[in-house]
């Protein structure tokens, strides 16, 4: 009933969901700056989120914590979850009794992951657009590129219900959360996504020009 990536480049990570959910944003993803960034969906247990990043913290890779859910949810066979850590490749685990299509692509440094999609292709589009973006620079270029790809898997046919709500997390790996955005309840929820990014850009271009100014003045 939905579809994530959760991806990382440099020193930056962070996620994307969207779905015909009401508010996802507060379900689907988490994430430590220090950890990683994981997420829970399909019949969705919102507490695995923390039981993924305390393993994570704690020295697990990503295949050890998503693996370890049977021990965890009794209701295993309903879940899909996916674990990104800073360092390391990530992984996902889909239940045999979440609705179809549901299943998950991994490279390097990106898990795309849905379930109730109308295909696999969907999750196909989502890594193809996020390989194919360039490095990001800075967590704004890092977020265009996540929703970008987040929008080829819609464009691709997305969840198989229809669309509502979206969200995105980005952190620097090791400092803080720099984007934390929400859209809960829109008839294009990646398009209200993707102009929120836009003024969430505006913002930290803002603040680095008034800090290199005080830095300025402060030398002067």
């Amino acid at each position: 009933m939905t579809f994530t990536l959760l991806a990382r480049s440099g020193a930056l990570i962070g996620g994307a969901t969207a779905s015909k959910s009401l508010a996802a944003g507060n379900a689907v993803l988490a994430i430590d700056p220090a950890v990683g960034v994981v997420a829970s969906q399909a019949w969705t247990n919102r507490a695995l989120r923390g039981r993924m990043l305390e393993a994570l913290a704690e020295g697990s890779s990503a295949t050890e914590t998503v693996a370890r859910i049977d021990d965890w949810d009794d209701g295993a066979e309903l879940r899909q979850i996916a674990a990104l850590p800073v360092s390391g490749r990530g992984a996902a685990y889909t239940g045999d009794g979440v609705s179809t299509w549901a299943g998950s692509r991994l490279t390097t440094d990106a898990v795309a992951l849905g379930n109730l999609l109308v295909g696999e292709h969907v999750v196909e589009a989502m890594m193809g657009s996020f390989e194919a973006a360039a490095s990001a620079v800075d967590a704004a270029a890092f977020a265009r590129a996540v929703v970008d790809a987040m929008r080829a898997g819609d464009d691709a046919g997305g969840d198989a219900r229809g669309r509502q709500s979206a969200a995105l997390l980005v952190a620097q790996a090791g400092g803080e959360v720099v984007i934390d955005l929400r859209v809960d309840d829109h008839p294009d929820p990646l398009a209200e996504l993707a102009r929120l990014v836009g003024l969430r850009a505006a913002d930290l271009d803002r603040r680095a020009h008034d800090a290199l100014g005080g830095l300025s003045a402060r030398r002067a």
